[in-house]
């Protein structure tokens, strides 16, 4: 296997489970994680499959990550008491919550049937996922993809789409942009998701949806298709409230 990062040893248990076979290369270093190329175990049903490896808690890059946890109930006591502390353990306690989190979003949504990737396992660190793209190479960003004004309204449509059924789902994924939306060739499919919140118990959640809104119609509007994002938002959020989504 090859030797890439320090970050290696957090996918040692999908090795020792026979999930994958090997580590292929680093795919992409973002503000939250790193993410590694891994030839799969063919009980997967993929020759490829991504190893996204959170980095520790102290590199990571969100501004402000109260906004994205309130609301979210740590029902163990311990657990509770270690990370007020914010001791050593309560710091690796946090950022393994944030893992599982992406995980249990990630599984619940592609259960409901949501263009994202499909989840296969989650450690403490690290959460393997299906590869999007072909053998040769992964899918581009959305911000890198050139698509016929007919192609991007279809994209738009899909995106919109997607928020819809995740907010049915009780998500919002509170991070939304052309950054990380990949193009498969055929449909978008949206990444990243730890900081994502429940609008059941998110004060911030209303606001953060708007937010994912101004970014999509401010991403379509080089093509001539940005929408009132403030309507949409409006829309959706009462249409979540009474049950009719």
């Amino acid at each position: 296997m090859p030797a890439v990062a320090a970050e290696i040893p957090a996918v040692e248990e999908f090795l020792s489970e026979g999930l994958i076979s090997s580590v292929v290369a680093p795919l992409k270093s973002g503000k939250e994680a790193t993410t590694y190329l891994c030839r799969a175990h063919r009980s997967l049903g993929a020759s490829h499959v991504v190893a996204k490896v959170y980095h520790e808690r102290n590199d990571r890059n969100f501004a402000n990550d109260r906004t994205y946890t309130e609301g979210r109930v740590i029902q163990n006591g311990q657990a509770r008491r270690a990370l007020a502390k914010k001791t050593a353990q309560g710091r690796k306690l946090q950022g393994a919550l944030w893992v599982d989190h992406e995980y249990d979003v990630l599984c619940a949504l592609y259960e409901a049937g949501a263009d994202v990737p499909e989840p296969f396992a989650c450690t403490g660190e690290a959460i393997l996922m299906a590869f999007i793209g072909s053998e040769s190479e992964a899918a581009p960003q959305l911000q890198h993809v050139t698509l016929s004004r007919a192609g991007a309204q279809t994209a738009l449509d899909r995106l919109l789409w997607n928020v819809s059924l995740w907010l049915r789902e009780n998500v919002v994924h509170a991070d939304l942009s052309a950054f990380n939306v990949l193009w498969d060739g055929r449909r978008p499919v949206v990444i990243d998701f730890p900081q994502a919140v429940d609008p059941r118990v998110s004060p911030s959640a209303k606001a953060l949806l708007g937010r994912d809104l101004r970014n999509l119609s401010t991403c379509f509007s080089r093509q001539g298709l940005g929408f009132d994002d403030e309507r949409e938002t409006e829309l959706l959020w009462r249409e979540w409230r009474f049950g009719r989504l």
